[in-house]
């Protein structure tokens, strides 16, 4: 018998050691032990950033329902900080701590990644069983200028692209 850490750490290895051998992609692991009441003190420090830790395609509900779960669930339904903080915590706020000067922030010149939601009915579906279930209340999302979602789907555009950190002096 083994502690609940060593033997996550043991299935870990195990998968990416079963991933070199096959030659296929290591078993994800998706923690569902995190207390409501830890979440909730993280999220309200104010250096926190909203963010993922999910995908769109790896079976983790937080890819489909990360950011509208924080806009309704704690923001509407809690009350845990105002619209506006958890905005900037999931741009401005982000942008800067990594160090981004031309997003994060509607100013001209900057780059315009924007979404559209109805504050009063904007929350997560997604669950562990079905991780795709896409939010309620988001009206149309643009990237770059590009409006890439509209009337409850993708509209084809992908005016994406993968950025980097600046380096560090």
């Amino acid at each position: 018998e083994t502690d609940a850490v060593t033997a996550f750490g043991e299935l870990a290895l195990a998968a990416l050691e079963m991933a070199r051998e096959t030659g296929t992609r290591a078993e994800q692991i998706i923690g569902t032990s995190m207390a409501d009441a830890d979440i909730a003190t993280l999220l309200a420090w104010e250096h926190t950033n909203v963010c993922s830790d999910g995908s769109l395609t790896d079976g983790h509900p937080r890819g489909a329902g990360s950011f509208t779960r924080v806009l309704g669930r704690y923001v509407r339904e809690r009350g845990l900080f105002s619209l506006e903080t958890a905005v900037h915590k999931m741009s401005g706020l982000a942008a800067d701590h990594l160090g981004f000067t031309d997003r994060g922030l509607l100013r001209a010149g900057m780059a315009a990644d924007l979404v559209l939601f109805d504050p009063d009915k904007v929350i997560d579906r997604a669950t562990a069983e079905e991780p795709s279930l896409l939010s309620e209340g988001i009206e149309g999302v643009w990237v770059a200028g590009a409006r890439v979602y509209a009337s409850g789907r993708p509209t084809g555009a992908r005016p994406g692209r993968f950025i980097r950190r600046p380096s560090s002096p």
